[in-house]
């Protein structure tokens, strides 16, 4: 293996360039490890586009409480199994939440009056109340609790992050949450060392080959944890040295060498494609990187991607007739390359179940 097989391993280890169309969300989300969940409807659409699931479908799911969004590994919104959630946020909680004490400071949140939201919320969700995250919100203030300047978002994280709450379907365009226990009445309990050691397995098996440095940036675990969890799988693992580094990963992908494997790819913001490594350089130039990430402000654009390479960004605009899709690429494109994207394009009209209009910018 070399620098240039890594894009086409992954993009094959990621079903993205071969779907795998007979695996539920849930599979597919248990399979990744968990799946970056800032972008709500770009998300959806990463599950889409590796199961050939359409957008209901995988609304269907969370809806079934299949899939649940909570914060787990680096504390940061994620679409994980909801079997999962708790023993996937236990694995890192007692670090964040450590690391979040003089933030909550600065916002006045102490000890007494995040006890005293968890009080109230509990008892305002008890009995399977879903609810929006505005009311929440609301009900907070009622009861004396400020939630203005980001101390709403606070106690929510905080909430989750000690398995108090869950984020459920969406209410129109407002986020709702449920109580973790009720919503998922069935959760998996996992000792922290069968934890680390199914985190470590998903990952290198859906996002190889990555290095040890790339999985404890996803995973946010401390060197020790993610050498544990990496031990406890080096059997069923290959160790590639590329340029002086190992990449881990499953066996050879199944269809690697299939001639069938698409070339091209409409790729969500925050996808696990690019959020999924700390070096990202195999698919993504340096020099392109702000323009995915502009003004370096955390927020990921959907990105173009021709033979494994990020060549643009593109966005969509819902309208009544349907989808405008305008694609921005960073340099003209081939007439080939041009082409090449009728086949992503299609795959997202049949996912949205709205006819796509094609704009270039």
């Amino acid at each position: 293996m070399n620098q240039r097989d890594i894009t086409a391993y992954r993009l094959t280890s990621q079903y993205i360039d071969t779907p795998s169309t007979n695996i539920s969300a849930a599979e597919v989300v248990q399979y990744m490890g968990a799946m970056q969940a800032q972008d709500y409807h770009g998300t959806l659409w990463a599950i889409g586009l590796r199961t050939g699931l359409v957008q209901s479908d995988v609304i269907a799911a969370i809806k079934n409480r299949e899939i649940a969004r909570t914060w787990p590994q680096r504390g940061t919104l994620h679409f994980v199994p909801s079997k999962d959630a708790l023993w996937m946020v236990n694995l890192s909680a007692d670090r964040l939440l450590r690391a979040a004490v003089s933030r909550q400071a600065q916002l006045g949140l102490d000890m007494a009056v995040l006890s005293s939201a968890t009080m109230v919320l509990t008892l305002s969700l008890r009995g399977g109340n879903v609810l929006s995250r505005l009311r929440i919100m609301d009900i907070l203030q009622d009861n004396g609790i400020n939630t203005e300047n980001g101390r709403g978002y606070h106690i929510l994280w905080y909430l989750a992050q000690k398995g108090t709450i869950i984020s459920g379907p969406m209410d129109g365009k407002q986020q709702t949450f449920a109580l973790l226990d009720e919503w998922v009445t069935d959760s998996h309990i996992l000792s922290r060392e069968k934890s680390l050691q199914q985190l470590t397995k998903r990952y290198f098996i859906s996002h190889g080959p990555a290095t040890l440095q790339d999985f404890m940036w996803w995973s946010g675990l401390k060197a020790i944890d993610a050498k544990i969890g990496l031990k406890a799988n080096i059997t069923q693992l290959e160790c590639h040295t590329i340029d002086g580094k190992d990449y881990w990963s499953k066996s050879k992908p199944d269809n690697q060498d299939s001639d069938d494997n698409d070339t091209a790819f409409l790729l969500p913001g925050f996808d696990e494609y690019m959020l999924g490594y700390k070096d990202r350089s195999a698919a993504l130039d340096p020099a392109h990187a702000s323009k995915i990430v502009p003004g370096n402000n955390g927020m990921f654009l959907p990105t173009i991607i021709i033979n494994g390479k990020v060549v643009g960004t593109w966005k969509r605009h819902i309208k009544k007739s349907g989808v405008v899709v305008t694609l921005s690429p960073f340099e003209k494109m081939t007439n080939n390359d041009i082409k090449s994207l009728d086949i992503p394009l299609k795959r997202y009209e049949r996912f949205i179940e709205l006819p796509v209009d094609l704009h270039w910018s």
